[in-house]
C-alpha cells in the first residue's frame, strides 16, 4: 500500500511538472536515499549499540533463570529416579513419588515464569526499538525539510523505495540532483569524534530455547496398590 502511494505520489509530481509550462522551469526537485541516510546517521549507530547492550542484559537475566530452572529440574529428576528405584522400599518410593509430583508443579510454575519473562522483555525491546527508530526518522525528516527550504527546493523525493513489483519508484536521477551526501553531512555535524559510524544492520539476539517440561510418573492410587 505504501509503495503504491509512493509510486502514485512520484507520478503525480512528475505529471504536474510536465504540464506546468514556464512555471515548471522554476521547479527544483532533488532526491535522497533514506535507507542510506538512516544507516549512516550517527544516532542510528548509538541507538543500535544501546539496544544491543540492553539485549545483552536481558540475556544475562535469562541465563540466570535457565540456571535456576536446571537446578529445579535436576531435583525433580532425582526424586523421580528414586521413586522408580526398586532398591528402595515401597514406602520410600511412594514418598519420593509424592515429592516428585510436588516438584513437578514447581517446575511447571517456573516454566510459566520464564515464558512471561520472555514475552515481556521481547515486547519491551520491540517497543523501544520502534520509539528510537521513530525519533531518528523524525529528525531526519525535519533536517531534510529545513535544508530543502533553505536551498529553495520545490520537492525532495526518496529513491530507496520500491513498487509492489519490486521496481525502484524512481528509475533514474541525475547524480548532481542527489543530496543524500549533503543531508548525511548535516546530520553528522554533532557526531562525537570518537564514534565510528558504520552501516551494518542491527544484529538481533537469538531467541532463547524453550524450556522442556519433564514428565512424572503419577503416584499409584489405592486400587493400584492392591
Amino acid at each position: 500500500m505504501n509503495r503504491m502511494i509512493a509510486g502514485g505520489l512520484v507520478a503525480g509530481v512528475l505529471a504536474c511538472l510536465a504540464v506546468g509550462g514556464a512555471r515548471a522551469a522554476e521547479t527544483h526537485i532533488v532526491f535522497v536515499n533514506m535507507d542510506r541516510i538512516f544507516n549512516e546517521f550517527y544516532k542510528t549507530r548509538l541507538a543500535d549499540t544501546q539496544l544491543k547492550e540492553q539485549g545483552s542484559q536481558v540475556m544475562d537475566e535469562r541465563k540466570k533463570l535457565q540456571s535456576d530452572f536446571d537446578k529445579l529440574q535436576a531435583a525433580f529428576n532425582k526424586l523421580r529416579d528414586d521413586a522408580q528405584n526398586t532398591a528402595l522400599t515401597e514406602e520410600v518410593r511412594a514418598q519420593r513419588r509424592t515429592a516428585a509430583e510436588e516438584k513437578l508443579v514447581e517446575v511447571r510454575d517456573f516454566e510459566g515464569k520464564v515464558r512471561r519473562f520472555d514475552e515481556t522483555r521481547r515486547k519491551q525491546m520491540e517497543d523501544q526499538s520502534r520509539r528510537m527508530r521513530k525519533r531518528i526518522v523524525d529528525e531526519i525528516r525535519d533536517t531534510i525539510q529545513t535544508y530543502a527550504r533553505n536551498q529553495m527546493y520545490s520537492a525532495v523525493l526518496d529513491v530507496s523505495g520500491q513498487t509492489l513489483n519490486g521496481i525502484e519508484t524512481v528509475l533514474y536521477t541525475e547524480p548532481r540532483m542527489d543530496i543524500t551526501g549533503e543531508i548525511i553531512d548535516v546530520l553528522n555535524r554533532g557526531r562525537p569524534s570518537d564514534l565510528a559510524v558504520k552501516t551494518n544492520a542491527t544484529t538481533k539476539a537469538a531467541a532463547p530455547a524453550p524450556l522442556a517440561i519433564p514428565e512424572v510418573t503419577p503416584a499409584p492410587t489405592k486400587n493400584d496398590k492392591k
